[in-house]
């Protein structure tokens, strides 16, 4: 009996592995057609040597194509490492590598996150601890790439390899230690925690360099392009999703609403606490959730491009670990609200895109305390995010969760205050 229920667990990840690899070769035949030429490599060059602050659209650097390709090969760099160190591909394991895809069409490349990658094995190191225990925390990490890229690019030749090198060391090997004291900090009620220690030592860092007279200047690009082509990859990701999960074993409302008992609280990893079948169909629901609002803003002019495709990612590949439709919709309407009420900032502006989307990080508010917390959580956050960009000059490609940190810290003691907290069921 345990032999057989190893021998299927095997062959779960074995199809949860095949899929990952799906969704790579799936960026990969999308980057061809859109670019089926030499532009393809070009621009793929050129992302990994400009400069990623917040909000850059690699697809407006090197093409719809080269984004694409780009994001495959930084899954696939992931996803081995993740192999390598012989992790099973859980929830979180999901959550991470459909996160560090999306933030390739974002801001992330494999030139800017090796550093990074290399300075939390080096934490690791000095722990006399196996990497294994911070490969997740340092790939979400990379969400600081951007400071990598900035030295790169600002930095007079002779030292911009060596300062973005040592830069990168930095950043991975301090993170770890940040982020394990900024869980205790929004008791994990932000599902997107490196964000909000990235966003701490992002502060410090830009604080640093501005003190030495350097500037942060936003150079925001916004791509229009590829709107069909990026929709149908949507389309067959969110639809293989679900069927995949229908597959094994997802085939009715009472198999998948198991899933939507949970808060989403941190750490709720829903392939160990439901199966692969709920969990994949329920990433499908999710992210078909922020794909459905997107499109709802089509005649306002919104299109698909790399930052949007990175939010709905973003969405999709937490819907395995900690997100749920019950938990994400209240935090949505929230900001949604809070953007019709802010004059100057237009419903369809970049910006506030990007957070109603990924305000999302902050569902466990409307899991554990109820719907109307979730609402006025995401309606917080929308206020709050508008004004945390800068601090770290843009160089926190996960901004919206250190804003989602700092709406934990002044909500969470409010809502305990006046109401007792629910016990999870």
């Amino acid at each position: 009996m345990v032999e057989e229920t190893t021998r299927r667990g095997a062959r779960l990840e074995n199809h949860l592995e095949w899929m990952l690899l799906a969704l790579a070769g799936l960026l990969l035949l999308c980057a061809v057609i859109a670019q089926p030429n030499a532009s393809l490599l070009t621009g793929l060059w050129r992302i990994q040597t400009s400069e990623a602050g917040l909000i850059t659209d690699p697809m407006a650097i090197g093409g719809v194509g080269a984004a694409l390709l780009n994001a495959a090969l930084v899954l696939l760099l992931s996803l081995l490492l993740i192999r390598r160190m012989k992790l099973p591909i859980t929830g979180a394991a999901l959550a991470c590598l459909f996160l560090m895809a999306g933030f390739a069409l974002l801001g992330k490349n494999l030139l800017n996150i090796t550093p990074i990658v290399i300075g939390g094995w080096l934490h690791a190191l000095y722990k006399r601890e196996s990497f294994a225990r911070y490969v997740y925390l340092i790939l979400y990490g990379t969400c600081l790439s951007p400071m990598v890229s900035f030295l790169l690019v600002r930095v007079r030749p002779g030292f911009r390899w060596l300062a973005m090198s040592l830069c990168g060391l930095v950043i991975g090997f301090l993170l770890p230690a940040i982020a394990r004291y900024t869980t205790r900090v929004h008791q994990g009620y932000n599902l997107y925690n490196v964000g909000f220690a990235a966003g701490i030592l992002g502060l410090g860092l830009a604080s640093f360099f501005k003190g030495f007279g350097v500037e942060f200047t936003s150079h925001d690009s916004w791509s229009r392009e590829g709107h069909l082509l990026l929709c149908g990859l949507m389309t067959a990701l969110l639809g293989g999703l679900l069927a995949a999960g229908i597959r094994l074993g997802c085939r009715s409302w009472r198999d998948y609403r198991r899933v939507l008992r949970h808060s989403g609280r941190a750490v709720a990893d829903f392939i160990l606490l439901d199966g692969p079948a709920r969990t994949l169909v329920n990433m499908a629901l999710v992210g078909g959730v922020g794909f459905a609002y997107l499109l709802a803003l089509y005649p306002l002019g919104v299109r698909l491009n790399g930052p949007l495709v990175c939010c709905l990612f973003a969405m999709t590949g937490f819907g395995a670990f900690g997100k749920h439709p019950r938990n994400v919709l209240p935090v949505m309407a929230g900001a949604v609200m809070a953007s019709l009420l802010m004059i100057q900032v237009p419903i369809t502006s970049p910006g506030v895109l990007l957070a109603t989307l990924l305000c999302t990080c902050l569902a466990p508010i409307a899991g554990q305390f109820g719907w109307h917390w979730g609402v006025a959580a995401g309606f917080a956050h929308m206020t709050i995010v508008q004004n945390t960009g800068f601090l770290h000059g843009g160089m926190n490609l996960y901004n919206n969760g250190f804003a989602a940190g700092l709406v934990c810290i002044l909500m969470i003691p409010i809502i305990e205050a006046v109401t007792p907290e629910p016990s999870e069921e």
